[in-house]
C-alpha cells in the first residue's frame, strides 16, 4: 500500500481497530436504535408467532392520544378519522360465539398489517378494535376499513368462520371534532345500525 510524503496533518483516521469499543460501536450502529423515537417499545417487527395483541394500545392510551390528536385537529385544521372493526358471530351457538377469540388474533394482526406505524390501534372487546387515523380523511378512511375488512373475509371464507366483519369509519369535518367522528362510527357498528 502506498503512503503519501506529506507532511500535512491528516483531518480524518480510522481508530485503532484493536480497541474493543469501536466494534461495539459500529455494531450499534448497524444494529439501529433500541427504541422507536415516538413510541415506547423495541424497534423489530413481531413475527409470525408474535403475539399480535402485544403492540396495541391499552385503551387509557388510545383515548389520550385520542385527546391529543382532537386538540391537535382543531388547532391546525388537519383531518383525522377513527375505525371501527367488529367481528360478530353469524349464529346464536356457543361454538359460533368461541370462533370470536380464535379469530381475534388473526384480525388484529391484520388490522395492524394494514394501517401505517403513526394509526393506533386499541381492542374494545372479544373480536372489536378501534383506530385512529391522523392525517387521514374520512374517505381514506373507509377505503382502509374497505381493504382490511377484504383482508380478513378471505381466510376467515377459507377457514369457514361462523364470523362476519363489520367496519365503520368517520373523520373530523370544518364542524365536527374526533369526539363526535368516534361517536358516530360507534353508533354505525352497532347490530341493526346499515352497513
Amino acid at each position: 500500500m502506498p503512503v503519501s510524503d506529506s507532511s500535512r496533518a491528516r483531518r480524518f483516521s480510522l481508530p485503532d481497530l484493536a480497541d474493543e469499543r469501536v466494534d461495539e460501536a459500529i455494531s450499534s450502529f448497524l444494529k439501529g436504535p433500541e427504541q422507536r423515537r415516538g413510541r415506547p417499545g423495541p424497534l423489530g417487527q413481531p413475527g409470525p408467532s408474535a403475539n399480535p395483541f402485544a403492540s396495541l394500545e391499552t385503551r387509557i392510551a388510545w383515548m389520550d392520544a385520542l385527546r391529543r390528536e382532537t386538540a391537535r385537529s382543531i388547532r391546525y385544521r388537519r383531518p383525522s378519522a377513527v375505525m371501527v372493526i367488529a367481528g360478530e358471530a353469524t349464529a346464536d351457538t356457543p361454538d359460533a360465539a368461541g370462533w370470536l377469540g380464535r379469530v381475534a388474533a388473526p384480525i388484529a394482526h391484520v388490522v395492524q398489517r394494514g394501517i401505517r406505524e403513526t394509526d393506533l390501534v386499541t381492542r374494545t372487546g372479544e373480536a372489536r378494535f378501534q383506530v385512529l387515523l391522523p392525517e387521514t380523511t374520512g374517505r381514506e378512511a373507509t377505503h382502509i376499513a374497505e381493504r382490511v375488512i377484504a383482508d380478513c373475509e378471505i381466510w376467515l371464507r377459507a377457514v369457514q368462520a361462523p364470523i362476519s366483519l363489520r367496519a365503520s369509519s368517520s373523520g373530523t369535518t370544518a364542524h365536527t371534532t374526533l369526539d363526535a367522528a368516534l361517536a358516530r362510527a360507534l353508533e354505525a357498528i352497532e347490530p341493526g345500525a346499515p352497513a
